[in-house]
């Protein structure tokens, strides 16, 4: 590394570092810094520290000041939101996991559960209607490609989740009531449930199908 004000080599033995915004390397003799000023520094390495004349211009400078007075909540705002934030991560995953678990459920104490691949049944009937709180009893029903609005509510004020690797027969309605029976939701609260198939997309053909599915913030 060569000096900056001289730009020759810098031997260590006369080496020293600006320690203001640049971090350029200077000879000592070039700053006019003497060896007993630099023992002093290295043993109050947090109090005294050297910066060349351009950092120390821009350190004083009252708009740059000004500038560090201005953004000095910026960080502890930032660390308030990260908290925040990790927080409703958790409260995320938590939904998530107990979603997964109902589904885990459903899947190993239901015997008609289909397997993935199988393809539906043309004459198969649609099941008794006291079955509607599990995602298999939509078997035999025409699959939905449409997007009803389960509940009336602003996406901002709902948390979205994506629960997959359903079969095609599965429609929207069944998840709604399944997320309503395994969070409990409150019947004046939304829950949104949107089936994701690409346009135009023959449902019955698919192997799976996914769902998005906004739920309040409380579950």
């Amino acid at each position: 590394m060569g000096c900056k004000q001289c730009n020759k080599k810098v031997c260590d033995s006369d080496r020293i570092v600006c320690r203001g915004f640049c971090g350029s390397a200077f000879h000592m003799i070039c700053v006019k810094v003497d060896v007993p000023a630099l023992d002093v520094m290295g043993m109050h390495p947090n109090n005294f520290f050297w910066m060349c004349d351009e950092c120390s211009k821009l350190f004083l400078s009252s708009h740059f000041r000004n500038l560090v007075k201005d953004n000095d909540a910026g960080p502890k705002a930032f660390v308030e939101s990260m908290k925040s934030v990790q927080s409703d991560i958790a409260k995320l995953a938590s939904t998530v996991a107990a979603l997964n678990e109902k589904v885990e459920a459903q899947s190993t104490s239901s015997s008609d559960w289909p397997t993935l691949g199988q393809k539906r049944q043309r004459n198969s009937s649609a099941d008794p209607p006291g079955k509607a709180n599990i995602p298999a009893a939509s078997r035999g029903k025409k699959a939905m490609t449409s997007v009803p609005i389960i509940a009336d509510a602003e996406p901002d004020d709902l948390w979205y989740i994506w629960l997959s690797s359903f079969p095609p027969t599965v429609t929207e309605e069944d998840i709604c009531t399944m997320v309503k029976e395994c969070l409990s939701v409150d019947a004046d609260d939304p829950v949104v449930v949107k089936m994701l198939v690409k346009k135009g997309a023959d449902i019955t053909k698919l192997s799976s199908v996914t769902f998005k599915v906004g739920v309040g913030r409380d579950y």
